[in-house]
């Protein structure tokens, strides 16, 4: 392997392009993208300068950086939201802790570097320099600081409060630690104190919050930049009232009252250090920094013409958005975000690029994407074209293409390259070739080491929050107040508070935390407080028990039918199955091998799988039912493919097509498009075993489509077919092997998985050259509306605006077209014939419309690649998955997606609703379909389990013991014990163990230590966690160690030979067993004992050793853990 860059860059000095741009007075006609990179790479190469590169917008800086990046690896993005109206109402956490990295770049060294931005960016208000720089801490061990001085620092440099670190620009305080995620390092930092010295900091992983390595020190840099120094609060103060003074002066008293609220609202905002994003506005009473005082350079504008007609734009929206503000208000009139341009020109010597100069001969050819993406590799190779081939792929790829070269014979001067080219090119006698060229994808160039993992991390799902509901299974459904310490009888314990009907009390000890669960139900439902002493939650019970009983006797019904039922065992794995897999263009990720493994080993088994797969949207299902599809079709048995729309029908009909074109399959669809003579040839050689996969819609459960030797049926998105299709489909589950392939599975779905019904699988990895959606929720206003649809259409793109109301759906699409009266616009709802839809949305992805107004049939199954901007009218209104499902059909190739989810201005919501925002906001990332499912079942409500008379009986009890009182009762029914725990006996001993507000004062953290104590299930288990625990909060009291302490004594009476383990009011007894006693010896015993203590006596009974430590003894407790681990330890 070599590397071609400097080879490159080295030739291009003498190119005339490359020497103007050493001139920074002279003009320069537009290139393109990829030429404009490599001649200004060169440049740099040559005079190691600056270069502050300002595009029209962050599409086509975009597009600059990642043909930069791979020549220069010191290239900056610095890309800043375009609109006023949507940086004020809803910013993306995404870009802005982009911003701040790169800020962060500039005030920690100053070095040459290449900054591509866009017109807002460079023009856009920036806090004091040296006052983001002074909030560039940097901390080191045994240096002295408070805790409560750390985090008041971290509250000044803009880090948000969480109970767990997951996320970067957030930290957290638990006992003697503190977390931070910092945007300098890969994983966040655990700072340790030793009261009020740092002890150690080390790095942790986010997902597990395991402590990966230790460090000396570290720089933490600011988590925003709306920035004030306290001088600049004091002035804004001042010139906010004295604007105030004059607004009053001209508005009527309840205008003056509305526009005081809110500015009062910022003034304190402003004060205290605030967050949000609106805020930014107050910059334009400062004389703020720019770009340019962060940075020093050379200043190109890339093209003058473009740049300034973007930076007129971006004034006359800002003087729109804050004249609608101020008319409505809101804000006060001496507002802006941008520098001028103008002014800025006038000051400053700058390299323009021109669209009216142009030169006779492009200097590069670009290498264009290949237009037959089905073409075969080995034909794409040999229809290379150039004198001197370089080829740059990553890894796999490369293994893929050199294979292909020595299977085929191929002698061709080809040289592999180690260089990272984002697209293909040809100068001179040199022709770079890339992954856009061979495989029709981009190379992934990152902005920067630092990646943005998973949004919130969901690890307690049913985390308790005061009151909440709670079901407590012997005394019903309380509320939950809290975690409360009390002293009883001399012990110190944990309770659970919760209040019932009448005001009564009850305090559970959270040792006996499993008794009361979290109460979930569906939304709206009136929920009651049960009374104590009260018999009703008794009779409550028993009438669920029963329903319950039938339930799970049809549920044990369908278990027993199913494995009576003998399916078709498929072979294993054979080479065949292991190249189709190997021909995979892309890396398979483990998530997808492992379910494929998951899935080949049910098909092998003799009775019908029933399988469920569940991955976002672009995860791989597809490719790993092609797998198990191949398997299928090796075994001789053919495969059916079942799609909830006829356009969903075809795309999976062109991937198999693609898949399996070097295997000789036999692949047909069955949609309305398939003429009626096909048809009936169709099934016809379907029913003759001609055909090997058959993709179609519900036409395929009808009865005329007779298969020669079914053994596999897909189905895509099963929630999504009616209640017929369904009763069809749950026939064919009875001899045939099933796969069920869902982004979001609904609750239904997802509770016969989890209580085993079914098997499941789960695709977790994100894929490729994919951002994550950048979600918004915002008031529905028409000016926002116009924005948000105004800013995708420039980009070339295409809008879903989503209005699931029929009655009206046409009005709101003239309202849009008037909007926009050069756009097309389509309107698509499911009471238009099946048939016009259809047409409708093919129409859609061949680009005929730019705008869709749609209801919610467009939640499932589409792949449009230029649809990018989703709006969805009235979001409060949908449940979590669809959502999320709905939001899933943007964002699926590379370019950023947008989705907005609107709410009428000023509308109270409902606490359901609510929390359904919040959760789709903070599921920013990629593969949270799954999690947000789970977070539907516990927002939503379960709906039903096997039928709608569930729901009232679910209510009744909450969803949790429904579950459980339904799992008993199958394990019951089937005659499995109910319960299988390996340490059935309990130490009567109670320690005096409980979790102080110093170590943590956080409910779920003492709910998490108590239940991961309880379930662990050997001393080595317990004692790693008591480790983890160390590192999660730092040095373990006295009292926590007690919780650690009781455990033992459970494990420790469970070990063999070992009868009980008692206390009294006076004494605590360990009893061994007689056969123990037996075989000791005795006179061993008594010496270990004497050892530890003399007042601990021993005595014979009944052919049983007993050790007696009285309670009188000071430490006595100390006394028992000692004796303990002598008897563990040498007897």
């Amino acid at each position: 392997m070599v590397f071609l860059k400097d080879t490159i860059l080295n030739k291009l000095q003498s190119n005339p392009v490359a020497q103007q741009m050493l001139q920074f007075g002279n003009n320069i006609g537009n290139l393109f993208p990829n030429e404009e990179a490599l001649c200004m790479a060169s440049a740099f190469m040559q005079d190691k300068q600056t270069r502050i590169v300002v595009k029209k917008n962050r599409y086509e800086a975009q597009q600059l950086y990642q043909r930069l990046k791979p020549l220069i690896n010191d290239t900056l993005l610095f890309v800043m939201e375009e609109s006023l109206r949507v940086q004020a109402i809803a910013s993306s956490p995404e870009d802005k802790q982009e911003q701040l990295y790169v800020l962060t770049q500039f005030v920690k060294e100053d070095k040459p570097r290449i900054i591509v931005c866009n017109t807002a960016a460079f023009l856009r208000y920036l806090p004091d320099k040296e006052l983001f720089k002074s909030l560039c801490f940097k901390f080191e061990v045994d240096q002295e600081i408070t805790i409560a001085e750390l985090k008041q620092k971290l509250n000044r440099a803009g880090y948000t409060k969480v109970n767990y670190v997951d996320r970067p620009c957030t930290y957290a305080s638990r006992g003697g630690i503190v977390d931070v995620y910092c945007l300098e390092y890969e994983h966040p930092i655990r700072i340790e104190f030793f009261d009020t010295v740092i002890e150690s900091i080390r790095l942790f992983h986010e997902e597990t919050q395991r402590t990966i390595q230790t460090i000396d020190s570290v720089l933490i840099n600011p988590a925003t930049d709306l920035l004030f120094t306290d001088d600049q609060i004091e002035y804004l103060q001042k010139e906010i009232d004295s604007e105030l003074e004059k607004q009053q002066a001209k508005l009527i008293q309840d205008d003056y009252d509305f526009l005081l609220d809110y500015i009062e609202k910022d003034k304190i905002s402003i004060e205290n250090y605030d967050i949000d994003p609106h805020l930014y506005i107050y910059f334009s009473y400062l004389n703020a920094n720019k770009l340019t005082d962060y940075v020093n350079g050379h200043i190109i504008f890339s093209s003058q013409e473009e740049v300034e007609s973007g930076y007129k734009k971006l004034n006359e929206e800002t003087i729109s958005f804050i004249q609608e503000m101020v008319e409505s208000h809101q804000y006060l009139p001496k507002y802006g975000m941008f520098h001028d341009i103008f002014t800025f020109e006038k000051e400053h010597t700058i390299q323009m690029f021109h669209d009216f100069l142009d030169f006779k001969h492009p200097i590069f050819s670009k290498i264009e994407t290949l237009e037959k993406s089905d073409q075969p590799l080995i034909q794409i190779l040999e229809n290379l074209k150039g004198e001197n081939i370089y080829i740059s792929l990553d890894e796999e790829h490369t293994k893929k293409v050199q294979e292909a070269l020595k299977a085929y014979s191929i002698h061709r001067n080809i040289t592999f390259i180690e260089d990272d080219f984002y697209e293909g090119f040809t100068y001179e006698d040199i022709s770079v070739y890339t992954q856009q060229e061979l495989f029709h994808h981009p190379s992934q160039i990152k902005r920067y080491q630092k990646t943005f993992k998973q949004g919130q991390i969901l690890q307690n799902i049913l985390e308790l929050e005061p009151n909440d509901y709670v079901v407590h299974e012997q005394y019903g459904i309380g509320q939950y107040v809290g975690i409360t310490t009390r002293k009883i009888k001399g012990k110190t314990l944990d309770y659970l508070h919760v209040l019932y009907n009448g005001g009564d009390e009850l305090f559970v000890p959270l040792s006996q935390f499993q008794l009361v669960r979290k109460y979930v139900s569906k939304e709206g439902v009136g929920i009651k407080l049960s009374q104590l002493g009260s018999n009703k939650w008794k009779k409550t019970k028993e009438k669920v028990s029963k329903k319950v009983e039938e339930i799970a006797s049809r549920l044990v019904e369908l278990y027993a039918k199913r494995n009576e039922d003998i399916g078709f065992a498929f072979s294993k794995d054979d080479d065949l199955q292991r190249e189709f897999e190997e021909a995979f263009e892309y890396e398979a990720t483990p998530d997808q091998i492992k379910a494929t493994e998951e899935i080949k080993r049910e098909m092998e088994k003799p009775k019908p799988m029933d399988h469920l797969l569940c991955g976002d949207v672009g995860f791989g299902k597809t490719e790993v039912a092609m797998r198990a599809a191949f398997k299928a079709i090796s075994n001789n048995k053919q495969v059916a493919l079942l799609c909830p729309t006829t356009i969903l029908s075809m795309q999976h009909y062109q991937t198999f097509i693609k898949r399996f074109e070097n295997v000789g399959a036999n692949i047909r669809v069955v949609n309305r498009f398939v003429p009626t003579k096909e048809m009936s040839q169709i099934k016809k050689e379907l029913a003759d075993g001609q055909v090997d996969i058959i993709i179609g819609t519900h036409k395929l459960l009808n009865k005329s489509f007779q298969y020669k030797s079914l053994g596999l049926l897909i189905i895509d998105e099963e929630q999504r077919f009616g209640v017929e299709h369904k009763e069809k489909i749950k026939e064919m589950k009875n001899t045939i092997d099933v796969l069920s392939l869902s982004a979001t599975p609904i609750p239904r779905t997802l509770q016969m998985s989890l209580i085993g019904v079914r098997t499941i699988s789960q695709l977790n990895t994100p894929p490729l050259h994919r951002h994550p959606i950048q979600t918004y929720v915002m008031e529905n206003k028409k000016s926002v509306v116009k924005e948000i649809i105004q800013r995708e259409l420039s980009r070339g793109g295409q809008v879903f605006y989503l209005y699931n109301h029929v009655s009206n759906i046409y009005s709101v699409a003239k309202n849009i077209q008037n909007m926009f009266p050069d756009a097309k616009v389509a309107v698509a709802h499911g009471r238009m014939d099946k048939n016009d839809i259809e047409q409708t949305m093919i129409d859609f992805e061949q680009e005929k419309y730019q705008i869709l107004v749609c209801t919610t049939i467009i939640e499932t199954g589409l792949d449009i690649a230029n649809a990018n901007t989703m709006i969805i009218d009235d979001a409060d209104r949908f449940g979590l998955s669809q959502l999320y499902q709905i939001r899933g059909r943007v964002g699926r190739r590379e370019k950023i997606a947008y989705c907005y989810l609107l709410v009428q201005p000023q509308k109270e919501l409902t606490e359901q609703a609510h929390k359904r925002l919040k959760a789709i906001k903070e599921f920013t990332s990629l593969g949270s379909g799954y999690k947000v499912a789970m977070r539907d079942l516990t927002i939503r409500g379960a709906g039903d389990m096997l039928g709608p008379q569930q729901a009232g009986f679910i209510d009744d009890v909450g969803l949790d013991l429904y579950l459980e009182m339904l799992a008993s009762a199958i394990k019951k029914k089937q005659g499995k014990p109910i319960e299988n725990k390996k340490n059935d006996k309990v130490a009567q001993v109670q320690l005096s163990g409980y979790i102080p507000k110093q170590f943590t004062d956080n409910d779920g953290d003492k709910l998490e230590i108590y239940q991961h104590i309880k379930k662990t299930e050997s001393l080595t288990e317990l004692i790693e966690y008591e480790k983890r625990v160390e590192d999660l909060f730092g040095h373990i009291p006295n009292e926590v160690k007690q919780l650690f302490e009781q455990k033992k004594l459970d494990f420790f009476v469970n070990r063999e030979g070992v009868e009980s383990l008692k206390e009294t009011d006076d004494v605590v007894t360990i009893t061994m067993s007689a056969e123990w006693s037996k075989n000791c010896d005795g006179v061993k015993l008594f010496g270990a004992i004497n050892d530890i203590s003399r007042k601990i006596n021993l005595k014979l009974e009944s052919g049983k050793i007993k050790i007696m430590i009285s309670k009188r003894l000071k430490k006595h407790i100390e006394l028992l853990i000692q004796v303990i681990d002598k008897l563990e330890g040498e007897f």
